[in-house]
């Protein structure tokens, strides 16, 4: 195996790539899902990433009115709440981000409800990316890698991912290979682990290799599609 300076140095990265990472749990503190984002922050950071951590339990967002369902042109950037909590804030980053990485729980087989706020929200980017794209030089969504996280057993992980993806997907971010993560809340018992370590099973360490190898990812491609475009100019739904 590669040792961690070889196999970012031969990777030939550009420039300096800014990490964000969104942690999406209610919880205080001890949030399961928030700890294995930290772990893949601190991944990017030796790899040479700039990272950034947002809770979005400590930012208040309001939740999506709609415009776009009621008339596609009502729905602008900056978004109608922009003046009122923390919406335009964490929008933002989102768009000043090379790449994302987005962490929760698993409720009742979906997301956690401040991140299907959030999602609601990031609605006012989807429908506006020429206008951002003109203004700030940077196209803000399409194509920028997104890795995630859960922090559940395998089928509500499964389901809850999956929802998260197709937003993001159909808002033109890319998933990255090795870019769904999660950990069976079995193995934050301490008497799992140690029954697991006596038994030599070594079967979860998947884990963390894959944790280490989406924040690599995150780099790789986040370089190599910079210059790509994904969206078709040309071509535009109608807004009226």
């Amino acid at each position: 195996m590669h040792n961690k300076e070889h196999a970012y140095t031969s990777t030939g990265i550009k420039k300096t790539k800014r990490i964000l990472g969104i942690s999406s749990s209610p919880r205080e503190s001890g949030s399961r899902s928030e700890q294995l984002l930290v772990k893949l922050l601190d991944h990017a950071k030796e790899f040479g990433a700039e990272v950034e951590l947002i809770r979005l339990k400590d930012k208040n967002l309001y939740p999506c009115t709609a415009c776009y369902s009621n008339k596609p042109a009502l729905c602008d950037f900056p978004c109608t709440h922009k003046d009122q909590g923390d919406t335009q804030l964490v929008l933002e980053k989102i768009i000043e981000a090379d790449a994302l990485v987005v962490a929760t729980p698993v409720h009742w087989g979906g997301p956690s409800p401040l991140l299907s706020i959030l999602l609601g929200k990031m609605t006012a980017i989807e429908n506006n990316q020429d206008e951002i794209w003109d203004k700030s030089g940077k196209e803000p969504l399409a194509g920028k890698p997104f890795a995630l996280i859960a922090s559940q057993d395998g089928d509500g992980a499964a389901m809850a991912l999956s929802q998260v993806q197709w937003a993001l997907n159909h808002m033109g971010l890319f998933c990255i290979p090795y870019g769904m993560i999660f950990e069976p809340s079995i193995l934050k018992r301490s008497v799992a682990r140690m029954g697991l370590r006596l038994i030599g099973e070594r079967r979860f360490e998947w884990i963390e290799n894959t944790i280490r190898l989406a924040a690599r990812n995150l780099i790789l491609m986040s370089d190599e599609l910079a210059d790509c475009e994904f969206d078709d100019k040309l071509f535009r739904e109608p807004r009226s």
